[in-house]
């Protein structure tokens, strides 16, 4: 009898943690949905068609149920409300007698997300309002992203985040409080300053963008926060004049440190945070991460920063792939550096070394990263000094020719390195290692 009923305890517990797990998932998709709605930036198809391949291939997908026919019902009904919001907004703008709208850049059934510009000083910014439901999650998410950035500012001035210029409530159409921020506006995404360059200017701006984003992982860091969703994405520049690279959409991000900045133990289950594209092998375990798992996100993004192309066809090597298998392979120690950073300078082959290698228990020598990078900015900067003034010019790309395939440096005179130039063009890409 008493060994049935520790049986029966058993499979209470069993039941009991199949239930709790299957709610953090579900939890978790609700979170990063609420994230990808209240995104600073809009989400173009092809980073779409990234996103949704990676997040299948991973396995980071909730089932639902749901009968094609009932989910189409109900995803008319939140785009009615959606739209009614946004109307709604639209219509008691200016907020806080301040903001008035300029544009819409995301919106869905957590909340909307507006491009906006203050009545008074014409500075420019973006106005995420989070709609109150049923969990408050929302609310809960747009008030812990204000609070993130409002004390980050309190303790340090020049970090490489975006400033928080106001907050406050609103009322929706039906009378229900929502919380809202207003962030600086980093326009200029990273990507387009980047590749509307040529030759060695464009390496000169991957390197400096490079570095200004470890800068921006190093002042969250310092706060004792890790971004944990780290992409091309989620980061811009001030202004063509003021290239100073920003990071943003903090609403994933989680203290590892507690009130005596003591390292917070890891949990023994914790449910995944991030974009699987970027994230690192250990996060998509579904383990704790850490401060190696936001910079081993930042390689991933850098390798993309120094691509031959904007959009190319594989941007990372796991990209499009549908095997797991592969995919864990390639983010793993066991990855070839030279199938992953085949487009980066070399300094990046020590980086990804220590990266890979290094006690993710212990502070991360960030002055050993900081050294590999700027070494690859003076270079790029030394071959740029030698650059004619009028050569200078047409290593510039206006926008709308800013096809990069068809993008070359100027002509080489020398016979010997033009051929050279030929042959490596012709040189195949490494296969996938077996």
């Amino acid at each position: 009898m008493v060994f049935l009923d520790s049986r029966l305890c058993s499979t209470g517990k069993v039941v009991q943690f199949a239930v709790r797990s299957q709610f953090e998932r579900i939890f978790a998709k609700n979170s990063h949905t609420f994230y990808v709605e209240l995104s600073c930036v809009s989400v173009n198809r092809r980073t779409s068609r990234r996103l949704v391949h990676s997040t299948m291939a991973s396995g980071k997908v909730i089932s639902s149920a749901l009968s094609v026919e009932k989910r189409q019902k109900d995803k008319e009904a939140e785009n009615k409300m959606v739209e009614e919001l946004v109307e709604h907004l639209k219509r008691i703008a200016p907020f806080n007698k301040r903001w008035q709208v300029i544009e819409t850049i995301n919106q869905g059934t957590y909340g909307v997300v507006f491009s906006v510009q203050d009545v008074v000083t014409k500075v420019f910014g973006v106005i995420k309002v989070a709609k109150s439901l049923a969990n408050d999650s929302g609310n809960a998410s747009a008030e812990w992203e204000g609070f993130i950035l409002e004390t980050m500012f309190k303790r340090s001035e020049i970090a490489s985040v975006v400033r928080l210029l106001d907050k406050g409530m609103l009322a929706d159409q039906n009378g229900e409080g929502m919380e809202f921020v207003v962030l600086e506006k980093a326009g200029v995404p990273v990507k387009d300053y980047i590749f509307e360059s040529l030759g060695p200017l464009r390496k000169l701006r991957a390197a400096k963008v490079s570095l200004q984003m470890l800068k921006g992982i190093y002042d969250l860091h310092q706060q004792g926060l890790l971004h944990r969703d780290l992409k091309p994405d989620n980061m811009g520049l001030c202004s063509e004049e003021q290239p100073v690279t920003l990071l943003f959409d903090l609403g994933m991000s989680r203290m590892y440190t507690d009130g005596e900045s003591d390292i917070r133990p890891p949990r023994t289950c914790c449910p995944f945070r991030g974009t699987p594209e970027w994230a690192s092998g250990h996060a998509q375990k579904g383990r704790e991460q850490t401060r190696f798992d936001d910079l081993i996100a930042w390689l991933y993004v850098s390798c993309e920063l120094f691509a031959s192309e904007k959009d190319p066809t594989q941007p990372l090597p796991w990209t499009y792939r549908t095997n797991n298998r592969a995919q864990k392979y390639l983010k793993s120690i066991f990855c070839p550096a030279r199938y992953l950073l085949q487009k980066l300078p070399p300094q990046y082959y020590s980086i990804n070394t220590y990266l890979m290698t290094a006690n993710t228990l212990k502070v991360p020598d960030y002055r050993f990263l900081a050294d590999r990078v700027y070494e690859v900015v003076k270079k790029y900067e030394e071959e740029v000094a030698k650059i004619p003034e009028d050569k200078l010019k047409e290593l510039i790309v206006r926008p709308e020719d800013n096809n990069t395939k068809q993008a070359a440096p100027p002509k080489i005179a020398n016979g010997a390195q033009a051929k050279n130039e030929v042959g490596a063009k012709n040189v195949v890409q490494p296969p996938l290692p077996p």
